[in-house]
């Protein structure tokens, strides 16, 4: 096995920064205002398995620079992934030209330190890679996922299948150099493992899924996964409907997690100043009935998004969004912060080198109650507990703010489960979610979905729930 088959050398971290320097020493003889040089190199695996037998297994190996060009208030950007002299030459070239060319902005200008909402080294870099992953082989990372397929199967004799199981990592440096002297570099690693199960009783057939996440493959909780995602799936068999009406819903930690993600897209500041949030000009204003805190942490020692600094060199610190229901702050980049004449959040990502910084989240999440889960069920005299839901992108208006997505779960009556429920419709819009809910629980979880988002459980009052 060739060591392209195992997570990275431990080499590219020094190429990438012999890269960096090398281009920005080329960059001091131009005639521009300021440079910015984004270096990111990446290496990932990807294992699928499919009745014990590997499927599909493929490697990727991805290293970049993208060149950040300011000059007399214009800003241009190329990239390339050609690290050959003559072809970085060529995308400095191309990035300079851009930036005769590119609008005219007054807040075009490198990040200054006085505009850092939080100090430096706020996070220990430790924490965002282990050490132990790169002594992972791919045979053992196969050894993972299948283990996770004998477990599965052992759980329950309704379950008759799995119907997608994969492994995957990734290894990644990054390496930010600019004119006005900032270099910083960081390196993450991270595994993740799904599974989705089939189960049948009689003639019903019912799915479910988890997923694990760890900075090394070693300590990802195959029992875990296994335990949640056969329990998802027979839970679920023998599902009935239920007669439309309003009534409360009980949201499951990752379906609530999901909702919290539509919230967190609509607070970006650039989508803020578009005009394409129902957020816009609520600074102040109470949104959730409840007490509740939304924060972004891009410190969070567990959090699976957190680095020293954001995509533009900027410190990431723990920006409280929502404080006791009210809304605080939008999240900002540099350039978003110059226009609202605040701080930046340290809130500029790139989901690589290829792209400019624009405005994102980092840990996302709600902070939990003391309330356990069995407690909100008994809070409940009837209602809908949500484990699923199906099509929440496509059933937003960011704008308006209605949401109206497909749902399976639990009908609750008199505290206590009852009967599963499918084919089901929950509908409400982004306001009104916030001013109905009514009580979040403790069990807070985590998932990826552009950032790394978090919730526990929540009640929520006057939801329509649609059926037959």
């Amino acid at each position: 096995m060739s060591d392209n088959s195992k997570s990275g050398s431990g080499k590219e971290g020094k190429n990438l920064l012999f890269y960096c320097k090398n281009a920005a020493l080329k960059l001091q003889g131009k005639a521009v205002d300021e440079f910015e040089i984004y270096g990111l190199a990446s290496i990932s695996n990807l294992i699928e398995i499919y009745n014990l037998n590997v499927e599909n297994l493929s490697f990727s190996d991805t290293k970049g620079l993208g060149f950040r060009i300011f000059k007399d208030g214009r800003m241009g950007y190329a990239y390339t992934s050609n690290l050959e002299e003559t072809e970085i030459e060529k995308c400095i070239e191309k990035a300079v030209d851009n930036s005769i060319i590119t609008n005219k902005e007054q807040y075009n200008y490198l990040p200054q330190e006085e505009e850092f909402k939080y100090k430096k080294g706020l996070v220990d870099e430790k924490d965002l890679f282990s050490e132990k992953f790169m002594e992972c082989s791919i045979e053992d990372k196969i050894k993972i996922a299948k283990q996770l397929e004998i477990i599965t199967r052992k759980k329950d004799k309704r379950v008759k299948g799995i119907s997608n199981l994969l492994y995957e990592d990734n290894l990644t440096d990054v390496n930010v150099i600019n004119s006005a002297g900032f270099n910083g570099s960081y390196k993450t690693s991270s595994a993740f493992i799904y599974e989705s199960v089939i189960s049948r009783e009689g003639s019903d057939n019912s799915t479910g899924d988890y997923f694990g996440y760890a900075r090394d493959p070693e300590k990802l909780d195959t029992e875990m996964v296994a335990e949640n995602a056969v329990k998802r799936s027979v839970m679920l068999l023998g599902a009935k409907k239920v007669k439309s009406q309003m009534g409360s819903v009980l949201l499951d930690p990752f379906v609530a997690a999901q909702f919290i993600g539509v919230i967190a897209g609509i607070l970006a500041a650039d989508t803020v100043q578009k005009g394409k949030s129902l957020f816009k000009g609520r600074i102040g204003e109470k949104i959730f009935n409840g007490d509740f805190n939304i924060i972004d942490d891009g410190t969070l020692k567990e959090g699976l998004s957190s680095k020293p600094f954001d995509g533009e060199g900027v410190p990431k610190g723990r920006t409280v969004i929502f404080d006791r229901g009210v809304l605080k702050t939008y999240l900002y980049n540099t350039f978003t912060a110059r226009k609202n004449k605040t701080l930046s959040t340290g809130n500029a990502v790139r989901s690589s080198y290829k792209s400019p910084p624009a405005v994102g989240i980092s840990n996302f999440y709600i902070e939990p109650s003391t309330t356990s889960f069995d407690n909100l069920i008994k809070r409940m005299d009837k209602g809908f507990y949500v484990m699923d839901i199906i099509g929440l992108h496509s059933g937003v208006n960011p704008i308006s703010g209605h949401i109206s997505v497909g749902a399976k779960g639990l009908w609750i009556e008199e505290g206590s489960i009852s009967y599963p429920l499918k084919e089901v419709t929950i509908a409400t819009d982004i306001l009104s979610f916030c001013k109905n809910l009514e009580k979040i629980g403790s069990d807070i979880k985590y998932m990826p979905a552009g950032g790394y988002i978090g919730s526990p459980s929540m009640l929520i009052r006057n939801i329509t729930i649609s059926g037959n």
